[in-house]
Formats: C-alpha cells, structure tokens, sequence
C-alpha cells in the first residue's frame, strides 16, 4: 500500500487532480439528480469523514474528547432534530470510539494503554453486567426488548465507558485537557440556561415543554431552567457535580490562570443550580464538602466547612431570607417534610414495597416507571413513578440487585478515599482525586431524589470520573518520577556549576 501511495504522489500531476474533482462533482451531480438531496450531501462528506476517522485512529484521545462532547449536548440537540434518538446516537459513537480504538490497536500505533483495564473499577461494572445479564432468566413480566432498551443506562454504559476511558487515558495532561472540557462545555451550559431564564425559550423548547412532556417544568413557584440537559432535575444535579469538582480543583492547581478559571466555573455552576430549581441538587454541594474536610484532614476547613453547612442550613429551615426569590423558596421546600411532592414519593414507595415483597430480583429490567406500557399496557407500575435512582434499581432488578449496587458505588469512593490517605502523593494527582470523590459522594446522595446515574450527559461524566480515580496511582507515580528527575537534573547543573 505505502508503494502505491508513493507511486501515485511522485506521478500525479495538476491536471490527474483537476480530472478527478470534475469526476467527482459529476457524480455527485448524478447522485443528487437521482437519490435525492440528503444521500449527495452525505456521500459529499464521506472523503471528509473518511478523513476524521483516520485522524482519530491516530489520536484515540480525540475520539475520546469528540465523544465526551457530543454526549453533553446529544439531548439538547434532539430538541431540534427530533429524529435525533439521544441513546441510538450515542450507541453508534461509542461502537465507533471502540472500533477506533481497536484500528489503532492493530495498526501498531500503541497510543491506548492496554493495561489499564484491569483495575477495580471495569471488574466492578463486570459484575454488575454480569448479574443484569443473569435477569434475562427472570420470568417476572420479562421483555427482551424492553431489557436491552433499559440495560444500556444501568448497565452497559458504565462498562463501556469506564473500558474507553481506562485504555485511552494515559497521562495526568490527559485529566487536565478533559477537566477543561468539561468546564467550558458546563460554562455552555450555564450561559444556556441564562438565556432561557432572561430572553425565554426557543421554539424547539417550547415544544418539548408542551408537547413532548417537559410540562412540569412550568410549575406554580416558577420555571424551572434545564439548559441542553434532558430535563432540570438532570441539569441541577449535573452543573451542581461539575460546581463541586471545579471549586475544589482550583484550590489544587498550582497556576493562577488556572485557579482563577476554575473558581469562576464553580461559581457559575452554583448559579446554574440555583435557577434549574432543583431541590435534591442541593445535596451535592452539602454532602461535597463535607467529604472533602474529611479527605483534607485539616482542621481549619473543617470548622469553616461546618459552620458555612449549618448556616446555609439554618437559613434554609428556620427564616424566611431570601423567600421573595423564587429560586430560593423552591429550594427552601426541600427541608419541609409536610411538602406535598416529598408525601407523594413516600406514598409510591410504600405501594412498591408492597409489590416488591416476592420478588427478591426485581420486576424486570425496563419494566418500571411508564416506559414499562410500551412492553405491557395498563401494566401496574407504569402507574408509580420511581422518583428515585435507588428506587428504579431496587423495582427493576430487586433488593438483591439494590444490595450489590450500593456495594459497588461504596467501593468506588471507599477506594478513592484509601488512595487520598495511603497511596497518593503528588498535590495535583491528590486533589483531583478529593474533588471528584467529593463531587461523586454528593450525586451519591442526589441519586435518592432524582435518576440521574444512567443519563446522559451526568452518567458518562460520572464514569469517566470513577475511570480516573482508578487511574489515579499510574499518574501520581508518572508525575512524582517527573519531578524526582528534574530534581536530579537540577542537582547535577549545581554540582557541574
């Protein structure tokens, strides 16, 4: 192949060029006479994709940041191509990122890192799919299509991602360039909900609101904001997690510019939550930073940590500061037990308890909430919400499937917490690492009130996380080895001097 591409470079002249793009412009001419306008523009792109792909097979981190982006906005932009399905578009760019992956591999470009895919983490969402799979053979109103619909947010997505992530991770730059993306994509979806709240919806948003349920958006406290994210309770919940990692990050990197981006991003996500009205977002940053005092071991956060918690508590619960905001109110229900939504969820949980009481293994993976209609009309719990990831995991694959869950998202931060206190030593490393256990443990406990876990874009952004804890000791040992060198480069200089 290199013979013939070098033949036809040294042999080709301007006119074999300019006879090739006449050819090409009429066939493209032809196509578009006879298929239609849509099949010419697509084959128009086809030299261009061909190109793309290339370029990524010998870059797979840019197939992976390609594919972290276009998981952000791939619900925003099924707004407006309403052909658009978020989840089938997101199955075919992840096959892509692997088959990409799996190019590189055997073109002998050795730019993943093959090794990295044994750790604690893939092992844990093995087991998981592994126990999910094993729900096939659950008789209990099982749907084979509905499984396959509903496994790949509870399941599949969370192997897959946490597998592309561990072999295309390789250096702690690699953390930093992604942690960049993810702020600006967040500063986006920030700016979003601005223009939503102070210049109103566009057309595509106000047809999701009326027509493609999106209506209990528009509720008697106010408007509840969601930006490019599938609803607001995902994107309160999601900005709140990217507020928490970017605060804690700035107080971690070294540069100033760097502190200073960071710092501005978390506020702006703190702002983003507030007007997604979002209650159950609310325990991200409570739970956030009372995980990373623990982490810091250091007294004085600890006590200014305390006491900034129980007076944004103490405000919330027993005064009326702030209530002429409506933002502020709906967040000020969230304390309230006699709240009429937190009696409608209790209710619902007390009716499936009720009906979970034989079935150790669930009902069946996609048979809860009202997607289970499209597999059983008039099916029983199409008719009570779940309102919760814990619950939805619990009815779908039973107190079992519920049990080894919670133990595998313990382990998560447990082993993130082993590595801050024993293993890590390099400053940066550590405080990545702090951030995003703070900022996991606090979707941990969002997760009661909302789904949040399987959705894009909060889920893929939650596993990618979880892919660079485990990561954490291979860059930590990169970076203390870097500066070991250099110090002994500078010893040298001194001792030649």
């Amino acid at each position: 192949m290199r013979r013939i591409a070098e033949y036809i470079k040294s042999n080709s002249s301007g006119t074999i060029i300019y006879v090739f793009l006449v050819v090409s412009i009429l066939l493209l001419i032809t196509v578009i006479l006879n298929h239609g306008l849509y099949i010419g523009l697509a084959l128009s792109f086809l030299p261009l994709t061909v190109l793309v792909i290339y370029f990524l097979i010998r870059n797979p981190f840019l197939a992976l940041s390609v594919l972290f982006i276009l998981n952000y906005y791939v619900s925003g932009l099924s707004r407006y191509i309403t052909v658009l399905s978020p989840g089938i578009t997101m199955d075919i760019l992840i096959v892509l990122v692997i088959i990409i992956i799996l190019l590189n591999i055997l073109s002998g470009k050795q730019s993943v890192e093959l090794s990295n895919i044994v750790n604690g983490l893939t092992f844990a969402a093995f087991i998981w799919l592994i126990y999910c799979v094993f729900l096939v053979l659950n008789p209990t109103n099982f749907s084979f299509y509905g499984w396959f619909q509903s496994a790949r947010g509870v399941t599949i997505y969370f192997l897959l991602i946490s597998l592309i992530s561990a072999l295309i991770l390789k250096k702690f730059k690699e953390v930093r360039y992604m942690l960049y993306i993810w702020a600006v994509l967040s500063l986006t979806a920030v700016l979003k909900a601005y223009i939503q709240k102070n210049f109103g919806f566009d057309y595509a948003e106000w047809r999701w609101l009326y027509a493609s349920g999106g209506r209990t958006h528009i509720i008697n406290t106010g408007i509840r904001y969601f930006s490019f994210y599938p609803d607001a309770a995902n994107f309160g919940t999601g900005i709140a997690f990217a507020g928490v990692v970017f605060g804690f990050v700035a107080l971690t990197f070294k540069d100033k510019w760097a502190k200073i981006f960071f710092i501005f991003t978390s506020a702006a996500c703190a702002y983003g939550m507030m007007i997604s009205g979002t209650r159950g977002s609310l325990a991200v940053p409570f739970v956030g930073m009372f995980v990373y005092t623990i982490l810091s071991r250091k007294f004085n956060i600890l006590i200014v940590s305390v006491i900034a918690t129980a007076l944004a508590f103490g405000i919330l619960k027993y005064t009326d500061i702030g209530s002429g905001n409506v933002f502020v109110r709906r967040m000020r229900t969230a304390f309230d037990p006699s709240d009429a939504s937190f009696k409608v969820r209790i209710d619902n949980q007390a009716k499936l308890r009720d009906y979970m009481q034989d079935k150790p293994f669930g009902a069946g993976i996609g048979m809860a909430r009202k997607r289970s209609d499209k597999y059983e009309p008039n099916y029983y719990l199409s008719k009570i919400p779940t309102d919760s990831w814990y619950v939805l995991i619990w009815v779908e694959t039973g107190i079992v499937g519920l049990i080894l869950h919670l133990g595998i998202l313990i382990y998560i931060v447990g082993y993130g917490t082993f590595l801050v206190y024993f293993k890590l030593r390099d400053r940066e490393v550590k405080g990545v690492v702090m951030s995003l256990v703070s900022g996991i443990s606090g979707v941990y406990v969002a997760s009661y009130s909302i789904e949040i876990m399987g959705q894009f874009p909060t889920g893929f952004i939650l596993y990618l996380g979880m892919t660079i804890i485990f990561l954490s000791p291979k860059f930590d040992k990169e970076l203390i080895e870097k500066e070991e060198s250099l110090l002994l480069l500078s010893e040298a200089d001194e001792k030649e001097m």
